[in-house]
């Protein structure tokens, strides 16, 4: 009877471990499979940020043609004239150590400065439009009194051209107030 218990527990034991390998062998397979789809998915996202820094690099990078090619295993079939004309490395360094503080002078040009309006129209006479609210309006809203005036803001200044002739003309808001409701 001791016998039987000890069969019965090792042939337990045995389907334990044959259930354990099998188990063992899918989680392998999961493990490896799990792998793979993470190296592709992977590569796609290399893929995906190759293709953003070369579309970020032709939307916002220099559009000369005279630029170095960035991309990787292109040749450049336009350098070869420049490439046998330059001298060797060390003259270009020589060259440039002397060239340095002449070419800081010449290439800082003064920019231009931008005119006024007030230097655009100078000598062109000036017409003054006021823009004077009406008798309603001048009438205050609280207390009804007449409104006085109180001074002038401008508004806007526009060319008017007239063919042999021109002339500004500045508008003006005539600003109103109650001398009761300050």
């Amino acid at each position: 009877m001791a016998q039987n218990v000890k069969d019965i527990q090792l042939r337990e034991l045995k389907d334990l471990l044959s259930e354990l390998r099998e188990t063992n062998k899918l989680l392998r397979k999961t493990i490896a499979e799990t792998q793979r789809e993470k190296a592709v998915l992977q590569q796609e996202r290399d893929n995906f940020k190759e293709q953003i820094d070369y579309l970020t690099k032709k939307l916002f990078g220099s559009s000369s043609e005279k630029g170095v090619c960035e991309i990787p295993g292109q040749m450049n079939l336009f350098n070869e004239a420049e490439a046998e004309m330059d001298p060797p490395a060390e003259a270009a360094d020589i060259l440039a150590a002397t060239e340095q503080p002449a070419q800081t002078g010449s290439e800082s040009k003064p920019r231009k400065k931008r005119s006024t309006n007030e230097e655009r129209f100078k000598g062109i006479p000036v017409k003054k439009v006021y823009l004077e609210p009406s008798a309603e309006e001048r009438i205050c809203s609280k207390c009804g009194a007449l409104m006085e005036k109180i001074g002038t803001e401008f508004v806007r200044r526009e060319l008017e051209i007239i063919p042999a002739r021109a002339r500004v003309i500045e508008y003006y808001s005539v600003n109103y107030g109650c001398k009761n409701c300050r």
